[in-house]
């Protein structure tokens, strides 16, 4: 309780040094808003010391609960500076919750400074302030409890009734005076802006692709989101929200303390506590097509997850940026490790992972702005040249189309089977249950026989609206003008280009290779070009797939003066000039001749047609490969090392 020792004592005499310490958790509570606050606690110690009084005030704004806020640091430290006379407060939560506010009150009985909770009857001045300290601090914290409980109440009984609850986002319209889901309609043109986005997702674009093109169309954010444009959180919230496939639901997670700082955190909450209503009107997709892509953006993100061991790092392979073209596409032919970013400390250049980890002997790296430009050209030039389709080519790739119907039809037929044996599956543990049987056992193996009916629904969906008959091919003019467009890009060594070439281009192999009379160790990449994805519809890029792709060789290097000039060299050397003649020609160095000149005899002597040839192991000649010298270093290739 408050001592009855009224009388406050300045430290220098004369004026009294007095903290008052308000707070309200939000802004809207008017009834103790800060100002009435600060009014009381003048009140009461102006009815305390008649003397002249300074006060220095902390009236802020937060919750009671975390334990990390600057103000109440800024607190701390005021007490220990040992300024001050007095620090009063209306209740001890003003301060901060549960036992943390005890040792507050310590930590000012420790400073010889005093403490004041009006309403909790504390005064530091007093013996037996512990024990009303005790009990005010349960108080509080079962005050606390009780009201989230009893506002979670309310929500869960507002939910069950129909109550708009939750941010409805943009692909709905709430009318004026709306207060019931039913009353909730659809927004005009939200049907194709789902359906495209859903589209985009099944096909395997990122989040932030769908960000970008919502972006670019203006479509808006909608709802209660501050946000002025779509991102990948907002992309995740709005699209995979169950609501589009006519369910609502309340309580999927909830808020957790955590005690060291008194923040809340958002976590997932146990299946029994999760309320869920049947909203049909809202539907945008089907239930099965809604479930299926939330399996499939969950198998394909698995590798970007956390790790739940505690011995590895948890941020591996979390991608940090976008990466440009060709980053995550090159692979080294050695060990088939990729190739990343940051080679030798140079940001623009690649090199091999397993070189890296010294488990690859293939430390050579590549210009990453060189590789784009050298496989750009590499596939500009293929488009420029491909050749136009001649009546006989059109006939047996409309036959291969048929055939193809042919293979649908079976395939099928096939999954119609599968299907009614997993509805027979389904049934039978549906009668163990109602037998009795309803052991987790069961229950596991009806979910997944229910997840495997409903992914063969769905492959059965995607084979029936697969269009069939003759396939109609563009021209090959038309599909050059729809690759220049398409590639239009000027710099490749950005991310809208690394897209398109990903689909082109799924994997680049890089070789090392060297000159036959020595030199530096150069690579050589080798890919798979599929022309056929230029094409819009899904059924001729699957007839053109196999016809249109081209296996192509690229070299990643600028070749030296004595290859650069060999061919040059050797046909003036026919014609009867001399090596001082070619060199003027050539506008080169005698010598530079003379190299060009042995470097032909050696490919003669071989009989090879070109001057390089692959390195299968580290030359010993060859000072910079030196990381299989290392007592770390231990060859660990891939499985399917060198194949593209």
């Amino acid at each position: 309780m408050i001592s009855d020792n009224r009388e406050l004592h300045p430290q220098d005499g004369h004026t009294l040094q007095v903290i008052r310490i308000a707070r309200i958790s939000t802004l809207s509570q008017d009834e103790r808003s800060l100002d009435d606050q600060l009014a009381l606690l003048k009140k009461h110690v102006e009815a305390m010391y008649d003397g002249p009084v300074e006060y220095y005030d902390i009236a802020t704004q937060g919750s009671g609960e975390r334990l990390d806020r600057e103000e109440l640091a800024l607190l701390e430290a005021l007490i220990e500076a040992r300024n001050h006379d007095l620090a009063i407060t209306e209740d001890l939560a003003r301060i901060c919750r549960r036992t943390r506010a005890i040792d507050f009150c310590e930590l000012c009985e420790d400073c010889g400074m005093r403490l004041i909770a009006i309403n909790d009857r504390v005064d530091t001045a007093d013996g037996g302030w512990r024990d009303g300290a005790f009990i005010s601090s349960w108080h509080h914290e079962r005050s606390n409890r009780d009201t989230i409980e009893r506002i979670q109440r309310s929500l869960r009984n507002r939910f069950v009734n129909g109550a708009i609850l939750s941010d409805p986002g943009p692909f709905y319209v709430v009318p004026d005076g709306a207060d019931n889901i039913s009353q909730i309609q659809k927004a005009p043109g939200a049907e194709e802006i789902v359906e495209r986005g859903f589209s985009m997702l099944e096909a395997g674009s990122g989040y932030s692709e769908v960000a970008d093109w919502l972006n670019e169309i203006g479509f808006p954010v909608g709802g209660q989101s501050k946000q002025k444009k779509w991102d990948c959180r907002l992309v995740t919230t709005r699209f995979l929200h169950p609501r589009l496939k006519g369910i609502d639901e309340w309580n999927n997670h909830k808020s957790v303390r955590h005690n060291k700082s008194g923040n809340r955190r958002s976590v997932p909450a146990p299946e029994s506590e999760l309320l869920t209503r049947e909203c049909p009107h809202l539907a945008f997709v089907d239930a099965d097509r809604f479930d299926r892509l939330q399996r499939q953006l969950v198998e394909r993100n698995a590798h970007y997850r956390r790790s739940e061991s505690k011995e590895s790092d948890p941020l591996k392979g979390r991608p940090k940026k976008r990466t440009p073209f060709p980053g995550q596409m090159v692979f080294c032919g050695v060990c088939d490790h990729k190739f990343v970013f940051g080679g030798h400390g140079q940001t623009e250049h690649l090199m091999c992972d397993g070189a890296r980890a010294y488990s690859c002997w293939n430390g050579i790296s590549i210009d990453g702005p060189l590789v784009a430009k050298k496989i750009a050209d590499a596939v500009f030039q293929e488009v420029e040249n491909m050749p136009g389709f001649d009546e006989a080519f059109l006939n047996l790739v409309n036959e291969e189309a048929l055939a193809a119907d042919s293979d649908r039809q079976q395939q099928l037929q096939q999954l119609r089977k599968k299907a009614q044996q997993c509805e027979r599956t389904i049934d039978n543990y549906i009668s163990f249950i109602e037998e009795g049987d309803s052991s987790e056992r069961i229950r596991e193996r009806l979910r997944q026989a229910e997840e495997e009916f409903e992914d063969v629904n769905y492959e059965i969906r995607q084979l029936e609206a697969a269009s069939t008959g003759i396939i109609e091919i563009p021209t090959i003019d038309e599909l050059k003008t729809l690759a220049r467009e398409t590639l239009q890009q000027d710099l490749p060594f950005t991310w809208e280009f690394n897209k398109v070439m990903q689909r082109l281009v799924p994997k680049i192999v890089v070789f090392p290779y060297r000159l036959i009379d020595g030199g530096h160790i150069v690579m050589r990449a080798r890919f798979r070009l599929h022309l056929g994805e230029l094409l819009p519809d899904a059924c001729s890029r699957e007839a053109l797939r196999a016809p249109m792709e081209k296996v192509l060789e690229v070299d990643l290097f600028e070749p030296p003066q004595r290859e650069e000039f060999r061919k040059e060299v050797v046909r003036l050397r026919g014609e009867g000039l001399t090596e001082r003649n070619v060199a003027k020609s050539l506008e080169i160095t005698i010598t530079a001749t003379q190299r060009a000149s042995q470097l032909q005899r050696l490919m003669d002597a071989r009989g090879i047609t070109g001057p390089y040839i692959p390195v299968l192991e580290p030359p010993h000649d060859y000072n910079k490969l030196r990381r299989q010298l290392h007592a770390r270093y231990q060859f660990a290739p891939l499985d399917g090392a060198g194949e593209f």
